[in-house]
């Protein structure tokens, strides 16, 4: 998952789209006019975003004398500050609405249409509900339950103070103490908003709020002494020999033990609380209004407008259609007997495909993933006709947090170069990672998928709002239509194996929607969409749980992939046919990778402005 692609945001770039050059065929006064309005909102929308969410100020490398003091603050998750971020893009729609966009300059005009459409989105689920999280996970979502096994605060803070927040210089370390003083208030907001949530009738499932509590446990455990962002503090203070390194270490010892692990355990205590009275419902149906919320989130998951029945639909039928490619090649090497999903759990236990469940094989494992990356880069030339700067590194999950984290997902660079983007891999049990299932994962979280897409948006010259942003659906689809291009590539032509698992990727990605819109729209329970998911895909019991309950607190994200690759797709046979000999694979991948994080109907008509140039 790009999941973790954290960002490109609302801000991304936000503020360097403030004062791109006006078009001068437009007339002068209301072209410069709209355009000095444009500029003002966006400058204003910057500012209150990066006030409001500090942490992706600090992502993005933003200087703090452009917003003040973000570097010592954490974002503020309390119900008073969801409803300001709400009101904040509220004011910001109601900003864009006000300017008339066919004066603008191109850039602008394009800029215009992407936030507007973002923030429509945005706002879909906090208009039909009063409970929940607004910007609530990588500073862009609404999720329905502010803590959860898998992200919100218990689980991101941590990851983000050890990857994200810098600790190079002795300011660096001053401001790393200074932030972690907020995060008690952090946990104690989001507590807030759980607690409002639960009391409007927004209680997760039981076995959401146990997973979620094991996870809160498994932070306090160890003590200060052992905490992970402890730890990682140190690490770094003594790789960048950061003078006085032995103080500041004391002091997040002290700051860890009398603030942060009180605040993990008001949230165990509370937990604790309210597991016993937690309903088992999987769905959002059974939430206050909650088929609306629902359609909300596939508005701000997906771009679109189709109906939870319209995806189911095309859900079956990819998974038919998915299905029988992968027979064909399961019959080829002479896995012939029982149901498609039957023989690939026999291929998920073969000896000859797993690593051995230990240090050396888990390094191995990395080796060959690395290898995987690497190989890849050198064929990328063929199929892009400009390739980043940035690198991508592979790394294990930290041990704390694999429990909970999906089997990959990836971390984008930073702007200015100081940090590469980070492929990150589940090292929890080998065995998530069967040798035939690792290329296909590789190509999807480093190359050509999200760090193609998210190195190269942080490289684009004269950097806009739409070269920047993140859309779920097109980030996701753009990530699963390269896995698709690896094997166009022929990254799999002496690898039947490698092809079934990009297959059986592909299945998952279709086995989403029907279980995704299967649960939130047709009352499937968690349990019916467990065994849907092992028997049509294969998977162990175990990843399947896991998947199943991720779906339960991000509604509709999963649905993101499946619909953003096949509109992708649908464009790519759209320019082929138009164009004939004419139609370029590279041109045609460039065009999309430039905008590949922007909202599917933007894709959609930067594409055709291609085609129409190109005829």
């Amino acid at each position: 998952m790009k999941s973790k692609y954290l960002l490109a945001t609302v801000a991304a770039v936000l503020l360097a789209a403030c004062g791109s050059a006006s078009d001068s065929s437009a007339p002068v006064e209301s072209a410069a006019s709209a355009n000095e309005q444009f500029d003002a909102a966006v400058q204003g929308m910057a500012t209150a975003y990066f006030s409001h969410v500090p942490e992706a100020a600090t992502q993005l490398g933003v200087s703090e004398e452009v917003v003040p003091n973000t570097l010592r603050r954490m974002m503020d998750r309390s119900v008073s500050g969801n409803a300001t971020r709400a009101d904040e893009i509220e004011e910001a729609l109601a900003r864009l609405e006000a300017i008339d966009a066919s004066v603008l300059s191109p850039d602008r005009r394009r800029s215009h249409a992407v936030l507007t459409i973002l923030f429509e989105g945005m706002l879909a689920p906090s208009r039909v509900v009063d409970f929940g999280t607004t910007a609530g996970a990588w500073t862009m979502w609404y999720l329905p339950y502010p803590i959860v096994q898998n992200s919100g605060p218990t689980v991101d803070i941590p990851n983000f103070m050890n990857s994200q927040q810098p600790v190079a210089s002795v300011e660096d370390a001053e401001a790393w103490l200074a932030r972690l003083e907020t995060v008690g208030d952090a946990l104690d907001g989001a507590l807030e908003s759980y607690r409002h949530g639960v009391q409007q009738g927004a209680i997760p499932p039981g076995f959401i709020v146990e997973k979620s509590l094991g996870v809160v446990d498994a932070f306090i455990a160890p003590g200060a002494g052992q905490n992970p962002m402890y730890l990682s503090f140190v690490d770094r203070l003594g790789e960048a020999e950061v003078a006085g390194a032995d103080e500041y270490a004391e002091r997040a010892l002290r700051i860890i033990d009398a603030e942060v692990l009180p605040a993990y355990q008001r949230i165990a205590d509370y937990l604790g609380e309210i597991r016993g009275s937690a309903p088992h419902e999987a769905g959002l149906w059974r939430l206050p209004n909650g088929e609306a919320l629902y359609a909300a989130m596939i508005r701000h998951m997906t771009d679109s407008t189709l109906t939870a029945d319209e995806i189911h639909r095309i859900g079956l039928d990819e998974v038919a259609r998915i299905t029988a490619e992968m027979n064909k090649i399961l019959r080829s090497e002479g896995y012939e007997e029982g149901t498609v999903g039957e023989r690939i759990q026999q291929l998920n236990i073969d000896p000859r495909f797993l690593y051995p469940n230990d240090a050396e094989g888990r390094e191995q494992l990395l080796s060959d993933v690395r290898a995987q990356v690497d190989g890849m880069y050198a064929e990328l030339p063929n199929w892009f006709r400009k390739l980043p700067r940035h690198e991508v590194e592979v790394r294990a999950v930290p041990a704390f947090s694999q429990a909970s984290a999906p089997i990959g997902y990836y971390n984008p660079p930073a702007p200015d170069g100081s940090r590469p983007g980070y492929y990150f891999i589940n090292l929890r049990d080998t065995a998530l990672h069967p040798s035939w299932t690792l290329p296909t994962l590789s190509y999807h979280e480093a190359v050509p998928g999200h760090h193609l897409d998210g190195a190269t948006a942080m490289e684009l010259e004269s950097p806009s709002v739409v070269k920047a942003l993140w859309s779920n659906t097109s980030g996701e689809g753009w990530a699963l239509y390269a896995e698709q291009l690896a094997a166009e590539m022929g990254m799999y032509d002496d690898d039947p194996y490698g092809d079934l698992g990009r297959l059986q990727a592909e299945l998952h990605r279709a086995v989403r929607l029907v279980t995704d819109t299967g649960m939130h729209a047709k009352k499937w329970s968690r349990e019916e969409a467990i065994e849907y998911m092992v028997s049509v895909e294969g998977l162990d019991e175990a990843t399947a749980t896991s998947e199943i309950e991720r779906y339960v607190v991000w509604p509709a994200q999963a649905l993101g992939y499946k619909l953003g690759q096949l509109k992708i797709l649908a464009l790519r046979r759209e320019a082929r046919e138009t164009l004939g000999d004419a139609f370029d694979i590279r041109e045609f991948n460039q065009t999309v990778l430039e905008v590949a994080s922007t909202p599917l109907p933007f894709i959609e008509a930067t594409v055709r402005d291609w085609i129409a140039a190109n005829r």
